[in-house]
């Protein structure tokens, strides 16, 4: 499946030019997308959550290293780079000023193509302590009895 390929190529120039409107448009308006950070449904949630990403990295970048197709699903792999200089909103709602550090970390996803030639789902997977580490974020481990 060519063109899925292709989609996911607009996708990752979408982010790395930190375009929401094009995002969202490689989503269809009923798009599932979860992440370690939470689940969005739809054009506006999907939005939201860029948005947010950009605001924290401004300079953020994808990286495709790998990835291969199945049927209507693409599996890949990619680098992200980027300096923490903006509001980093974790869940939960904290927000962590920017810290000015430089995050670089492995990431891998799967996105589902719909009807309509567009991604009906996405699942992205990423180490988030290494992510935290990186972003300077003060993280805490608490045991509960």
């Amino acid at each position: 499946m060519a063109e899925i390929g292709a989609l996911l190529d607009a996708l990752t120039d979408a982010i790395s030019s930190q375009d929401e409107e094009r995002v969202v448009r490689c989503f269809t308006t009923r798009a599932v997308f979860v992440t370690p950070a939470g689940v969005m449904e739809g054009h506006e949630q999907i939005g939201w959550y860029f948005r947010q990403l950009f605001t924290a990295f401004p300079d953020m970048r994808n990286e495709i290293t790998a990835r291969a197709v199945l049927d209507d699903t693409i599996i890949t792999e990619w680098t992200f780079s980027g300096t923490h200089t903006g509001v980093l909103l974790l869940p939960g709602g904290t927000e962590v000023m920017g810290t000015g550090r430089r995050v670089v970390f492995p990431a891998a996803g799967a996105y589902t193509m719909g009807d309509d030639g567009v991604f009906a789902s996405g699942r992205v997977y990423y180490d988030q302590l290494a992510f935290y580490r990186q972003t300077g974020c003060d993280l805490r481990l608490r045991r509960t009895a």
